[in-house]
């Protein structure tokens, strides 16, 4: 037995020194491929544990490369890991006739997010003094790079590391204190540990802490709220291509697919939510008195809602991409207009468009930003706010009123097709559930609807091209966070406080050395 464990062990470490050669001589080829790895991770059937090796050889490249090298090296592996995760943004250039524009805009896309990596990477060498130093460096950069791509020309914050625990519920509870950005600093840094013997054990560490917060606030439950009043909420998905819901002759008929899911699964009890998906209405539907008529005629008691997505203009000529709330006879008792529109999707900017370019979706007018607060307050049932598709990636950025009990979150997702883009918007919606615990009740037209509790576990869903409704009571449980409170402020905090500590350190130890020199010689 003794001499297969030390065989097994010599063939490792000889793969692991050939592999090291290998990066040695072509590193920004293997940094690319490792990053392309990551397409395991993010994808609909993931295997989240290659992101090990992946990440290990971008470090390993990194510390063994010479001083300006690091931001090539960052610069390639973040190319593979978004061009590979963000392929299928390219299908929604295709629903509305710009083939020729997808790849370019894709490549330029992942160029652009790729220089926050590069970024990342030559000030964590830079700036290092140790490889202890460099590990705990690495991982503060690199959050700082997510948080600023989050929050840069509108911000992008989509795949963050801290999403690859979505299947580890106790490694990802730590947002309900840090964020997401949080998780990903903790996703980092443990990986980083691990790829070195003198820094094992602290990952080990690392890892072990930050799970057994998250295992003692999963299976303690004496902070949960149980409200006492529930509205029944009907989530409808009418899986409807992008093709049909763009094509104007069709509009009346998938308004009606919605209609008749509405009504086959109409609970008729004292207090209905019926929820309708992003952009089911369009806004020459908003317009039209026999429309309005026609869903009104669905609503024939006090107590029964309908919330839908519904573009409209309002009379100064501005199009708003937003959700309306309908009561009994199809009376508008509340509207509210998304304020964080997708770049290139729902608006681009007039220069560009001067020159020729326009954005994704139908028309060649900009929507324009909402003002109005996403807290949605109907009588007789508990506040609840609501974010439409884009907004919700946005860690500590969906709640305006903290005394809401829940989220809606309505979207489209029938532009992403049958590609990992759905499965990746929703594994980000779980994670603003943890941050705000809150459960959060997710429609899709043609994507992945679910209901998600307070800890970002999926309870309920519809599966893409699925097509149903599924039926909750809400609000369900829920419990205040520590991160619903301060927000981002702390993971900032805490990264900046390790820099700035490693920094200092670091130059005393050399300070040291030199003095013990001096007294030598």
């Amino acid at each position: 037995m003794g001499d297969v464990i030390e065989i097994t062990r010599n063939r490792v470490q000889h793969l692991f020194r050939t592999l090291g050669t290998a990066v040695q001589r072509r590193p920004n080829v293997w940094c690319l491929i490792a990053g392309a790895m990551a397409k395991l991770c993010f994808s609909k059937h993931t295997c989240q544990p290659l992101m090990l090796p992946s990440l290990s050889i971008l470090l390993y490249a990194m510390w063994r490369s010479t001083p300006r090298r690091p931001f090539v090296h960052g610069l390639m592996f973040g190319i593979g890991i978004f061009s590979s995760t963000l392929y299928w943004i390219a299908e929604s250039f295709k629903c509305v006739g710009l083939d020729s524009l997808r790849w370019p805009a894709v490549a330029c896309l992942v160029l652009y997010l790729s220089l926050y990596v590069a970024t990342a990477s030559l000030l964590s060498v830079s700036l290092a003094k140790s490889r202890s130093g460099f590990l705990i460096l690495f991982s503060c950069f690199w959050t700082l790079a997510e948080y600023a791509r989050g929050i840069i020309f509108t911000g992008f914050p989509w795949n963050l590391l801290g999403y690859l625990t979505y299947d580890f519920p106790c490694f990802s509870q730590i947002a309900s204190v840090l964020g997401s950005y949080g998780v990903s600093f903790f996703v980092v840094l443990t990986i980083a540990l691990l790829t070195t013997r003198r820094t094992l054990l602290w990952g080990i560490a690392v890892c072990t802490a930050v799970c057994s917060y998250g295992y003692v606030r999963l299976h303690t439950q004496g902070d949960v709220i149980t409200p006492a009043e529930r509205v029944h909420v009907l989530a409808v998905q009418p899986s409807i291509s992008q093709y049909d819901k763009v094509n104007k002759a069709r509009y009346d008929q998938n308004l009606s697919k919605h209609i008749i899911l509405s009504e086959f699964n109409n609970t008729h009890l004292e207090k209905t939510l019926i929820v309708w998906p992003e952009a089911a209405i369009d806004a020459s539907q908003m317009r039209r008195g026999d429309i309005r008529q026609y869903i009104g005629n669905l609503i024939r008691s006090e107590g029964l809602y309908i919330v839908t997505g519904a573009d409209r203009m309002d009379d100064d000529g501005g199009m708003y991409n937003g959700a309306v709330v309908l009561g009994k006879d199809g009376k508008v008792l509340q509207t509210y207009d998304k304020r964080h529109l997708l770049p290139f999707g729902e608006f681009i900017p007039e220069f560009l468009l001067d020159l020729g370019l326009r954005k994704v979706t139908p028309g060649t007018l900009n929507f324009s930003r909402g003002t109005s607060s996403r807290t949605i307050s109907i009588d007789g049932l508990e506040k609840f706010n609501l974010a439409i598709c884009y907004e919700i990636v946005f860690p500590g950025d969906v709640l305006d009123d903290r005394n809401s009990k829940w989220i809606l979150n309505i979207t489209n997702d029938a532009w992403f097709g049958n590609s990992d883009g759905p499965s990746q918007h929703m594994r980000s919606v779980c994670f603003r559930a943890i941050e705000e615990g809150r459960a959060i009740v997710r429609v899709a037209n043609n994507g992945i609807s679910c209901v998600i509790d307070c800890n970002g576990r999926v309870v309920n869903k519809l599966e893409t091209n699925e097509i149903g409704a599924i039926k909750a009571d809400m609000p369900m449980p829920y419990r205040d966070t520590f991160f619903s409170v301060h927000g981002n402020k702390t993971i900032l905090l805490l990264v900046f406080g390790l820099i700035v500590i490693v920094l200092v350190l670091e130059r005393a130890c050399i300070n040291r050395h030199r003095h013990n020199a001096s007294d030598v010689l």
